[in-house]
C-alpha cells in the first residue's frame, strides 16, 4: 500500500524535481517507510518530459528490490503503482514460462513485466485493489488505471498541456500551475449523497479515474481516452450457486489475502461479515489471529465490544477492545484533510479511531467490508423487495396509520422505518430506493436550497439511475443491488476505509471483493440474495458451522457513532457559531433559509437530523478553508482518548 504521483506532458521545462518531491510529501501518510522519484521523457521527443513519484508502505518484500518507480530492464517503461495483487504469485509463474526473469519477490515487478508481457490488457489480469501509473516512453503515453470496484484511489487533471496524477487531491495542488477552483455547483449531489460520485469531486479542474476503468494520456497529441475494462454481471440469472462452491471462493479470497511481510490482523465488530472473515483466517493460521474492536462506552447502542470478544473467545483469537471517546470537533478538520474535501458519512469518526489504534500493532488488515454489496445484505434491499411485492393501493392507508402512530427520533425506531419506507408510494420503486438511502431528500433539498426539490433530487441522483441502467436484464431490485455496488460502496464505503486507514499508514484488505467472489455472487437475481426470513441465505448457508448461532441472528448494525446526540452537545454549539453565525459560508451558497428550522427541530428532539447536520458542518468547514486560501492544507494533529484491554492473549 502506498502513495503515487506525477505529471507528464510537452514543454522543456514542465515541472522539476521539487514539485514531484512536494507531492509525494503530501502523501507521507500513505507510505512513511520511503519515497522514490524518476525522471521520465518520451522516445524521439526531447519536449515530452515529466516525472513518477512514490511513497512505500513495505508490505510484501521489504527489500530495496522492491523500491519504486520501478523500470523496465531497457528505461523505457516506468511504473509507480499503490495495491496489492493476490494473483501476483499465478502471474509470476506464468511470466517465469514466458521467460521473464523476476529479481523481486513481491507483486511490483510482477505488474510491472506484466505490462511488458501483455500492455493495456495488464489491467484485466490483476485481482486485486489498485491504482497505477504506467509510462511507455516508446509510445509516449501514460496509463492509470484503478481496480474494479474503487478500493484505491487515483486522481487526475489536465492543465498547460499536461496531466498530473495522484492518489490524493492534497497532492495534485502542489503542482504550481494547477488551480483547484471549488465546484459548487454540485453542492446538491454532495447533499443529496454525502459525497460527489464518480468521475467528478469537488474540484472543476480534477476528476478520479472512474471504477475499473483506464485512462489513457497521449503526451504527443494531449488526448486522453478513458474507457472501462469491466463492470459487473450484467444479466444475473435465478441460479444459486452451491454452498460449497461459496465457501471454496471465500476461503481462497481470504487465505490470499494473508500474504503479507508485516504483522497482520483484523477489524472485528462481532457482526456477520467481519466475524466470518476471521474464522476464515483461523481456520488458515497456524497462529492465534490478531484482531481488532472499538466501541463508546458512553452509548451502547454504538458499543460493539461484547460481540466481538464473544466472536473473540469462540474462535479463540488474540482480541485487543478500545473503548474510545472520540472529540467529533477536534477531528472534523483532519478528516476533511484526508478526504480532500467535505464527507458526509459520519462513520469515518470511528473508522479512523480503530484504525489509528489497530495501526500500533500491525501494518495489514482484514475486514468484512462488502459483505452487504456482495450478499445483499442491507435493510434497504429487504424494504425494496417487500416494496416491489406490495401494491400502491395497499402502501396508501398503512402510511396513514404509520403518520399517526407515535415515534422516537432514532433513525432505528420502528416507526420512523415505517414511515420511511411507506414514504413516496406512488413513485417509481428506484426512486423511493433513492429517497430513504440519501443523506436529503427532495423536501430537505429543496429546504436548504430553496427552488424545486424534485427536480433538484432527480438531478442530483442522476448518477445513480444511470448505473442502475447499466443493467440488461433483471427488475428494479437487481438494479437497485448494482447500482449500491457502483456507486454507494465506490463512492463511500472505499473511500472511507481508504482514507482514514491510510491516515494512519495501515492497509486494510476485503475478501468480499476478490473478483472471483463478486462475480459469482452479482450473477444472482437479487430475490435469491435478499433474505426475508433470514439476512444473507446464501453467505449463511455456505459457512453457518464457522459462528455461534446468535451471531447469524443478530440484528444488523452498522459501525457508526451517536452524531445525533453529539449536536446536541458541543457538536451542536459549533454548528450554531459557524453553520448558523453571521459569517457562516454555507448560508452564502444555500439559497433555501430551512437550516436553523431543521438545526431546531433536531435540538428540540422532535427529529433525528443528525446526518445532515454533520454533512453541513463538514462542508461549511471546507467553505471556510477555501475561503482563506488554505484549502488543503494539513491540520493539527487531532485529539485521541482509548482506552486498550487485551480480551485474549
Amino acid at each position: 500500500m502506498c502513495g503515487i504521483c506525477g505529471f507528464v506532458g510537452r514543454g522543456e521545462e514542465l515541472g522539476s524535481r521539487e514539485v514531484v518531491d512536494a507531492m509525494s510529501a503530501s502523501l507521507t501518510h500513505r507510505g512513511p517507510d520511503e519515497s522514490g522519484r524518476l525522471a521520465v521523457g518520451a522516445t524521439g521527443d526531447p519536449t515530452i518530459n515529466g516525472w513518477l513519484g512514490h511513497r512505500r508502505l513495505r508490505i510484501i518484500d521489504l527489500s530495496a528490490a522492491a523500491a519504486q518507480p520501478m523500470c523496465s530492464d531497457d528505461g523505457s517503461v516506468a511504473l509507480t503503482y499503490n495495491g496489492e495483487i493476490y494473483n501476483f504469485r499465478r502471474l509470476r509463474s506464468e511470466l517465469e514460462a514466458k521467460g521473464h526473469r523476476l529479481r523481486s519477490s513481491g507483486d511490483t515487478e510482477v505488474v510491472l513485466r506484466a505490462y511488458l508481457e501483455w500492455g493495456d490488457r495488464v489491467v484485466e489480469r490483476l485481482d486485486g485493489m489498485f491504482a497505477l501509473a504506467i509510462w511507455d516512453a516508446r509510445a509516449g503515453r501514460l496509463l492509470l488505471a484503478r481496480d474494479r470496484t474503487g478500493k484505491k484511489p487515483l486522481f487526475y487533471c489536465e492543465a498547460d498541456g499536461s496531466i498530473v496524477f495522484a492518489s490524493e487531491i492534497k497532492a495534485i495542488a502542489r503542482a504550481p500551475w494547477v488551480r483547484l477552483e471549488p465546484a459548487l455547483e454540485r453542492i446538491p449531489a454532495f447533499l443529496a449523497h454525502g459525497y460527489i460520485p464518480w468521475p467528478e469531486t469537488f474540484y472543476r479542474s480534477v476528476r478520479q479515474v472512474p471504477p475499473g476503468a483506464v485512462a489513457s494520456y497521449d503526451a504527443r497529441s494531449g488526448a486522453l481516452e478513458v474507457r472501462a475494462y469491466w463492470a459487473p454481471p450484467l444479466r444475473p440469472s435465478g441460479d444459486r450457486p452451491a454452498p460449497q462452491a461459496i465457501a471454496a471462493e471465500l476461503e481462497r479470497a481470504t487465505t490470499d489475502r494473508m500474504v503479507a511481510d508485516v504483522p497482520l490482523g483484523a477489524f472485528l465488530s462481532g457482526g456477520m461479515d467481519s466475524s466470518v472473515v476471521v474464522a476464515l483466517m483461523a481456520r488458515a493460521s497456524s497462529e492465534p489471529v490478531r484482531t481488532f474492536s472499538a466501541g463508546f462506552p458512553d452509548d451502547r447502542s454504538f458499543d460493539e465490544r461484547p460481540w466481538a470478544e464473544r466472536v473473540a473467545r469462540h474462535l479463540g483469537t488474540r482480541h485487543t477492545s478500545f473503548a474510545v471517546r472520540a472529540d467529533a470537533v477536534g477531528l472534523l478538520d483532519r478528516l476533511i484533510w484526508m478526504h480532500d474535501g467535505p464527507f458526509g458519512d459520519s462513520s469515518a469518526i470511528p473508522t479512523y479511531l480503530i484504525s489509528q489504534l489497530a495501526a500500533e500493532h500491525v501494518r495489514v488488515v482484514l475486514s468484512g467490508d462488502g459483505g452487504d454489496e456482495v450478499f445483499a445484505g442491507y435493510d434497504r434491499f429487504v424494504a425494496a423487495r417487500v416494496a416491489a411485492a406490495v401494491p400502491s393501493p395497499v402502501s396508501r392507508p398503512a402510511r396513514a396509520v404509520a403518520g399517526r402512530l407515535p415515534a422516537g427520533t432514532s433513525y432505528a425506531n420502528p416507526v420512523v422505518r415505517l414511515r420511511r419506507f411507506l414514504a413516496s408510494t406512488d413513485r417509481p420503486l428506484l426512486e423511493r430506493y433513492a429517497g430513504w438511502v440519501s443523506v436529503f431528500g427532495p423536501d430537505a433539498l429543496a429546504q436548504a436550497l430553496g427552488g424545486d426539490g424534485e427536480t433538484l433530487f432527480a438531478s442530483a441522483t442522476e448518477r445513480f439511475r444511470a448505473t442502475a441502467a447499466e443493467l440488461e436484464s433483471g427488475d428494479a431490485v437487481d438494479r437497485i443491488v448494482h447500482a449500491n455496488l457502483r456507486t454507494y460502496l465506490a463512492d463511500d464505503l472505499n473511500v472511507k476505509v481508504d482514507r482514514m486507514a491510510m491516515a494512519h499508514s495501515l492497509e486494510v484488505r476485503s475478501p468480499f471483493l476478490d473478483t472471483r467472489v463478486l462475480e459469482l455472487l452479482a450473477s444472482v437475481r437479487a430475490t435469491r440474495r435478499i433474505g426475508l426470513r433470514q439476512v444473507k441465505p446464501l453467505l449463511r448457508g455456505a459457512l453457518e458451522p464457522l459462528l455461534p448461532a446468535e451471531i447469524w441472528r443478530r440484528r444488523k448494525h452498522g459501525f457508526g457513532v451517536p452524531v445525533g446526540a453529539w449536536f446536541q452537545g458541543e457538536l451542536g454549539e459549533v454548528f450554531q457559531e459557524e453553520v448558523l453565525g453571521a459569517d457562516s459560508r454555507v448560508r452564502d451558497v444555500l439559497a433555501g433559509d430551512g437550516l436553523a428550522a431543521m438545526f431546531e427541530e433536531h435540538r428540540a428532539g422532535r427529529a433525528n437530523h443528525g446526518g445532515r447536520l454533520w454533512t453541513l458542518l463538514t462542508l461549511e468547514r471546507w467553505l471556510r478553508s477555501c475561503a482563506t486560501g488554505e484549502t488543503l492544507a494539513e491540520p493539527a494533529p487531532a485529539r485521541l482518548k482509548a482506552e486498550q484491554r487485551e480480551v485474549l492473549r
